[in-house]
């Protein structure tokens, strides 16, 4: 079992919590990093929202200190708004990396050109990562898809551009988005994606045990594995992976 860095930021256990709206609060991450879990994320936060100081949408960044290191999660589709966003998240000097959601499938987000409506357009994450980058000194990371749909893949292409724009790290959910949760993870695409990139490649999709984590790290070579939603209702397999390790 070993760490690895994401940018400047050395996670000790290569297991992560992903970022899942309604679930990802302080106390439920809290409790996954007591039972090994490396890193977490927040709940999917608005840009647009931290930018325009909502209440509710600030309510999401707040934290203790036993959940570092820690990534803010947020959405949006204009890199100037994201850039301001992250410059304000770094400012409350809580978060370890920002981290950019480029899959989210919810339809309001989607039709707002946010989330997986990005995956269309690999330019746009570029542009979007290029301008965070060059607002902030966190490392930023972004979270995706294999592509958008079935006939639409292109998840080298995303993960050319996120790293091309300096992105530190690429988290990869291994179904595309018009799949939701559905069918199986496309493992084989996480593979090639890390013989692609030279930046730290996090695979999620298809682990609801620790033999589904062990296999994922043999079978694709990724820097780490992410756990979603085998996690809700079971902090503890954090645990048992920590174990298998």
């Amino acid at each position: 079992m070993k760490p690895f860095l994401i940018g400047n930021v050395k996670v000790e256990i290569p297991v992560a919590l992903a970022p899942m709206a309604g679930y990802t609060d302080s106390a439920f991450r809290s409790m996954c990093k007591k039972f090994h879990c490396g890193l977490v994320f927040t709940e999917v936060t608005n840009a647009a929202g931290i930018v325009h100081g909502s209440k509710p949408t600030l309510h999401l960044l707040e934290t203790v200190p036993d959940e570092r290191p820690i990534g803010a999660h947020i959405y949006g589709s204009d890199p100037g708004i994201m850039a301001d966003a992250a410059s304000i998240i770094e400012s409350l000097n809580r978060f370890d990396l920002i981290d950019i959601n480029c899959g989210c499938p919810v339809r309001k987000i989607v039709a707002k050109g946010a989330g997986a409506a990005l995956m269309k357009d690999p330019k746009k994450i570029h542009d979007i990562v290029r301008a965070v980058r060059e607002r902030v000194s966190l490392p930023v990371t972004i979270k995706t898809r294999t592509g958008f749909s079935e006939d639409s893949e292109n998840i080298s292409e995303i993960a050319h551009a996120a790293e091309e724009a300096g992105a530190s790290a690429i988290s990869i959910h291994a179904r595309v988005a018009s799949k939701k949760h559905g069918g199986s993870a496309n493992w084989k695409a996480l593979a090639r994606v890390k013989s692609e990139r030279s930046i730290p490649v996090i695979g999620n999709g298809g682990i609801s045990s620790a033999d589904d984590a062990l296999r994922m790290l043999n079978e694709t070579n990724v820097d780490a594995i992410m756990i979603g939603r085998a996690a809700v209702g079971h902090p503890w397999l954090f645990e048992e992976i920590h174990a298998k390790l």
